[in-house]
Order: structure tokens, then C-alpha cells, then sequence
């Protein structure tokens, strides 16, 4: 058996080789690439079969190799020895493993590599000797994947400057960057820098040992790598090492983070255009250009003719590792909702490698909410939608402010609206074909039938249909679980478009107060709503509503059912509610219906005839009943824009008497 897997992977190398030509071919076709940051390495072996069912070709992985044996992420990121795969993500058989059950499903591996500098156990300058310990040991050698481990890999005379070594201070400065250290806050002595471009024999060791530990993953079935920090890197370091022998029959893209035209004029263009032009890297051109125009003083327009890589060196995201995980970074993070949104364009347009981000619970900060984002259905969705319109020209069809719709061939139709306003727009359809489109995320149709034709997109929405093709498979129904049932499933009814539930809360469990979750099954919880378990008060009776079609934080709403003596309607409107991207407005009160004057309770209300927004909602009968308007985050209920000015409204709901209150900014 052992000797069929050497031939596969002969066979698999040549094929790829033959592939390639003068011209850059991108081995991973434009497929969406599932970046499973952190995970281990078993679990993306058990996860195999459900990455290639949702529609990933490929998977990218936290670096393989003996590293700072700290079990945090960043630990990943300081490498003691290449020769020896083992640690808190796996050993070399789980990554083995790992690498046999995505290849056996017609799945790619990738992994993350870090060659720009080692860790610093001893948070000391110019004493490095790596690992720094005996490796000659029965375990190492059981995890090596290449090499001698009679001795330690590098020494002192690998790095820049040794004890004179300084931390970067400016990080625009070529010079700099490339050849001192990174470094976190005082006293840190910083990651000692190795000496990758150096023409000595110091190079050609530290060289040589970079390419024997890239050949050496390939072998065991690697498809491509992902390289860390290149902008600290020398470029005669970088094309030393992936050479064309190590360049054949993958796939290599790099991590140059650039937020500005400096930053792309010192480090991202000199990379283009001095390494083989088999490197792509990541396509922060893209993601400034998508950053400014989901901005609230940006215009989708720009999206008709972004500023980009080029399409067959770009790898395009919407989130980096970087952006959650380090403090500085977190600007860049966009609304749960615009998240989508931006996604939705990179999986629709033409051009790059998609990349997208989950992680494995990292980033607590911001509610978890990229663990298991992989499988969103929304997002797998789109990720039908670009597999199947792979290849297909692109051309924009109208553009605004707020809205962008464009072609993808004759059979594909995007439509992206981030405003909090629908928009409708005459398109010339003349190259589409004519006939019944499915949206592949809602599942509604739009019917073809002429060369113009006015399309028309919800508001904060995103539509992407196709020729002909069936809906995407409804759920069954969804499930009601929680507290006031023991976490069982209990079917939802159907009313219209949207799903209810009336059901009495008492104190909690053992592991919380009342809770619910909404669910996509009755046997397990593939899908379900919210991320975070919804919490309600103790002892109450709610009617529930689950809108699937409404963005991720819009699809529930709760509504307490009144006392014995009856609940009353009142219609809440509130006017003059100018809002920005990311923000809705919500009434905040002294009823438990609209929050307690708890802004992360308050009462969501619609843009019916914006920018007048309005609701219904059930009060108890014969109650007091004091509110404002308020201008609220919708990601970050606790952030709230603007209260309306003092003094609060006020009435009583008598016996129904009060139908409707206004309020405004």
C-alpha cells in the first residue's frame, strides 16, 4: 500500500508539471479555498468529506513543523525546527492523514509557511541555537519529515546582526522591515531574523534546509503554500528558494499586507515584479477598494473597475487571520452583514482565488463568530453560485451608490445592495439568456424575458441567480431548542415566508439563565441562528418569529405575550432615522418589549419609507409605557449612535386605546 502512495504521488506530481507552461497556470482554478486557521490537523481529516460536499477545493492550514510549544495561535508562527513535524495541531501522521482524506475527495492541501525568522525561546539577542535542545530523541525522529537530527538546525551566525540586532521601528522603510526584527512591546528582544539572502554559506545552509522541507511536504501530497510575512523578506531570499523546481505543479501565494498606495509602491509592486510570476499573493488592492466602498462614504460604483492583481496572481479575501486576531488590525473588520455582502462579490465576480476564513474559536472578542463560518449557509451558497459560473466573463451592468448588478456568461446575475433602502435598476439583459433565474441564496426566481428589464434588490441584500437551476433545497423546517423545551427540537409553524412559535421560558439550566437557538434539524445542528444562544427573561411567554431570508441579524425577533388581561398592537414609528452602513433604528423603553431601556434588548424597527422607520409591537394592556428612538449598532447592540433628545415619550396602553406613538431625531 505504502508503495501505491509513493506512485499516486509521482503521478500526481508529473501531471501537474505537464500542466505548466511560460504563461502562469493557476493549479487551484479560481476555486474557493477554505482557510481552517488553527485547526487541527484531525479535524480537517473528519471535516473532509463535508468541505468537499459544501464546495471547497481547497483547504489552507496552520503551519506544519516543530514549533514555540505554547498552545496560542501566534506560537504557530515562531518555527524551531522544520525538520520535525509535531505539535499542538498534530503529528506528521495526523497531517498525513489529513492530506490522504482531502485527496482521496478531490480536495487540495495548503499550508502556511514562515521562512523570514525563528522563535526566541530565551528572549535573548544573539544566543540562538535552534531547536536549543536535544531533537536526537526516538519522538522527533518519528515525526521527522526530513534531514539529520544529530544536531541543531541554525546558530547565532543565521541571523541578521546577532546581539546588534534591532526591532523594526519603521515599518514603511524598506531597509528596515527586511532586515530587523519583528518585535512585540519592550522588553521583547524580538524574532531573531535569518540571513535567507546572504551569499555566504550561512545562506546556502539556511537555503537549502527552506527548499528540503518544501520538497519534503511535497512528497507527502502538498499542493501549495501560503507565505507568511514576505514583505520582511529580501527577494533574493524569496526566488532562491521557490524556484522553479519547487514552483512545479503548485500553487504559491504571499502575505504582503498593504493599506495604502506607499505600502503598495514599497513592498506589494516589487514583489510582482521581481518574483516568478507563478507567485500570486494576497489582493489587498481588492480589499482596500471593497474597505473604502462599503464604507458609509463609499459607492459600490467603484466596484465596476477596481483597482486589482493581476486576476491569475490574486488571491482574494475578506478577511485575513490578522484582522480578528491582532488589535491593530481590527479596523479592518467589517458588520457581520457587510462581511456577506463582500463576500458575495468575490464569489461572484471573475478573477483570483477566494479565500475563505474560519477559525477554531480564536476570537472570543468578537463572539466567535467565525467558528464554523465555513458552512454558513449563505455562504455556501455563494460558493455554488462561483462554482458554477466558473470561467464565465464578467461584465457590470449598473452601478450606484448603494447598489451593483453584473453578468457572469449568459447564465449568471449578481445584484449586491448595501444600502438601507431597496433599489431598482433597468439592466440590458441582451447577453443573458432568456428564462427563469434562481437566486441561490433565498431561493426566489426572476424570470428573463426581454433585452431591458428593471431588477430590484431588498434592502442590505444580495441576490445571485442562475439559469435554470433548481432552488436550493429548503430546509425540512426549522426547529425551535432551548431552555423552556431541554434543548429537544420542536417544529416551528409556517406563516407565509416566516416561521413562529409561541413557548414559556422558566429560570434556565445548569449552564445559564433562558435561552434558544433556532435550527435547520431535528437531529443535529448544522445550521442554527444565532451564533451566540438568545437570551430572554425568566418566567415570561414569547412568540417567536425566524425570518431565514433576513440578514444574520435580522432574522429573529421575540415579541412577550401579554398578561391574562390581553396585549394591545401599537405601531412604533420613529422619523428622521438617517443611518450609516452597519446601523439600524430600534426603540428602547421601560417595557420589557422594548428592552428595559437595555439598548442591547431594544425593539428592531424597518425602513418601510425611509428614512421614517416603524413597527408593531405587543404591549401589556392597562401598562405605563415610557421610549425614545435610538440609532443602534446592529453587530454590537451595546454601541448606540444617537438617543433621541430628552423628554422621553410616555403613554398608556389603557385597554388597547393607543394604536400608534411617533418619535423623532
Amino acid at each position: 500500500m505504502k508503495h501505491l502512495h509513493t506512485l499516486t504521488r509521482m503521478t500526481k506530481s508529473i501531471l501537474a508539471a505537464t500542466a505548466l507552461s511560460s504563461v502562469f497556470v493557476n493549479t487551484a482554478s479560481a476555486d474557493a479555498m477554505l482557510h481552517a486557521f488553527n485547526w487541527q490537523y484531525d479535524d480537517v481529516s473528519a471535516k473532509a468529506q463535508e468541505i468537499a460536499d459544501l464546495g471547497y477545493k481547497s483547504v489552507l492550514v496552520s503551519p506544519p513543523y516543530l514549533s514555540n510549544p505554547s498552545s496560542e495561535w501566534w506560537a504557530r508562527y515562531q518555527p524551531l525546527d522544520y525538520r520535525i513535524l509535531l505539535g499542538p495541531l498534530g503529528t506528521k501522521q495526523d497531517f498525513q492523514d489529513m492530506i490522504d482524506a482531502l485527496e482521496a475527495r478531490g480536495v487540495n492541501l495548503y499550508v502556511d509557511v514562515i521562512f523570514n525568522h525563528m522563535a526566541n525561546m530565551n528572549m535573548e539577542k544573539g544566543q540562538e541555537q535552534y531547536p536549543g535542545f536535544n531533537v536526537n530523541t526516538p519522538e522527533y525522529e518519528a515525526n521527522k519529515v526530513y534531514g539529520d537530527l544529530s544536531q541543531g538546525l541554525f546558530g547565532p551566525g543565521d541571523f541578521h546582526d546577532g546581539a546588534n540586532a534591532k526591532c523594526i521601528s519603521d515599518w514603511g522603510n524598506w531597509y528596515d522591515s527586511t532586515w530587523n526584527r519583528l518585535c512585540g512591546a519592550a522588553p521583547d528582544k524580538g524574532l531573531p531574523d535569518l540571513r535567507g539572502e546572504a551569499t555566504d554559506a550561512t545562506g546556502d545552509w539556511i537555503r537549502s534546509n527552506q527548499i528540503a522541507y518544501l520538497n519534503a511536504l511535497k512528497a507527502m501530497g502538498v499542493d501549495g503554500f501560503r507565505i507568511d510575512a514576505v514583505k520582511h523578506m529580501k527577494w533574493e531570499h524569496l526566488n532562491w528558494v521557490f524556484n522553479s523546481d519547487v514552483l512545479d505543479g503548485i500553487h504559491v501565494f504571499s502575505e504582503i499586507i498593504s493599506h495604502s498606495s506607499a505600502d503598495d509602491n514599497t513592498y506589494l509592486q516589487p514583489y510582482l515584479d521581481n518574483t516568478d510570476v507563478r507567485m500570486g499573493a494576497y489582493d489587498f488592492r481588492l480589499f482596500n477598494e471593497l474597505d473604502h466602498a462599503f464604507d458609509m462614504s463609499g459607492s459600490l460604483s467603484s466596484l465596476s473597475a477596481p483597482n486589482t492583481l493581476p486576476s491569475d496572481r490574486a488571491v482574494t479575501f475578506v478577511i485575513t487571520h490578522d484582522m480578528p486576531q491582532n488589535d491593530g488590525f481590527n479596523g479592518f473588520l467589517f458588520s457581520e452583514d457587510d462581511e456577506k455582502l463582500a463576500y458575495a462579490y468575490i464569489l461572484g465576480r471573475d478573477g483570483g482565488v477566494p479565500l475563505i476564513y474560519t477559525d477554531n474559536n480564536e476570537t472570543p472578542k468578537f463572539n466567535s463568530r467565525w467558528v464554523d463560518a465555513y458552512k454558513d449557509a449563505d455562504l455556501v451558497n455563494m460558493i455554488k453560485f462561483h462554482n458554477q459560473v466558473q470561467g464565465q466573463e464578467m461584465e457590470v451592468l449598473s452601478a450606484n451608490g448603494c447598489a451593483i448588478y453584473f453578468r457572469r456568461g449568459n447564465i449568471g446575475l449578481v445584484g449586491i445592495n448595501k444600502c438601507g433602502n431597496s433599489e431598482s435598476h433597468s439592466l440590458n439583459v441582451a447577453a443573458l439568456n432568456v428564462g427563469t433565474y434562481t437566486d441561490q441564496i433565498s431561493g426566489s426566481t426572476l424570470n428573463i424575458s426581454g433585452t431591458n428589464q428593471t431588477v430590484s434588490l431588498p434592502a442590505r441584500s444580495v441576490r445571485m441567480w442562475l439559469n435554470g437551476d433548481t432552488p436550493p433545497p429548503p430546509p425540512q423546517g426549522w426547529f425551535f431548542s432551548g431552555t423552556a423545551n431541554n434543548w429537544a427540537a420542536d417544529s416551528m409553524t409556517v406563516d407565509g415566508s416566516v416561521y413562529k412559535i409561541t413557548k414559556t421560558f422558566s429560570t434556565g439550566d445548569a449552564n445559564g439563565g433562558p435561552r434558544f437557538k433556532i435550527r435547520d434539524s431535528a437531529t443535529d445542528w448544522d445550521v442554527n441562528f444565532p451564533a451566540q444562544d438568545f437570551v430572554v427573561t425568566a418566567n415570561k411567554t414569547y412568540e417567536i418569529t425566524f425570518d431565514p431570508s433576513q440578514p444574520a441579524g435580522s432574522k429573529i425577533s421575540v415579541i412577550e405575550q401579554g398578561p391574562v388581561g390581553g396585549s394591545c398592537p401599537v405601531k412604533f414609528t420613529c422619523q428622521n432615522g438617517n443611518t450609516n452602513m452597519g446601523d439600524s433604528v430600534y426603540v428602547s423603553g421601560s417595557a420589557v418589549e422594548l428592552g428595559s431601556w437595555n439598548s442591547d434588548n431594544a425593539a428592531l424597527l424597518a425602513p418601510t419609507n425611509y428614512p421614517t422607520w416603524d413597527a408593531t409591537i405587543n404591549l401589556p394592556a392597562n401598562t405605563d409605557v415610557s421610549w425614545k428612538c435610538i440609532v443602534r449598532q446592529e453587530s454590537s447592540p451595546f454601541t448606540v449612535r444617537q438617543w433621541e433628545v430628552d423628554p422621553n415619550n410616555n403613554f398608556n396602553t389603557g385597554n388597547c386605546d393607543v394604536t400608534e406613538v411617533t418619535g423623532s431625531f
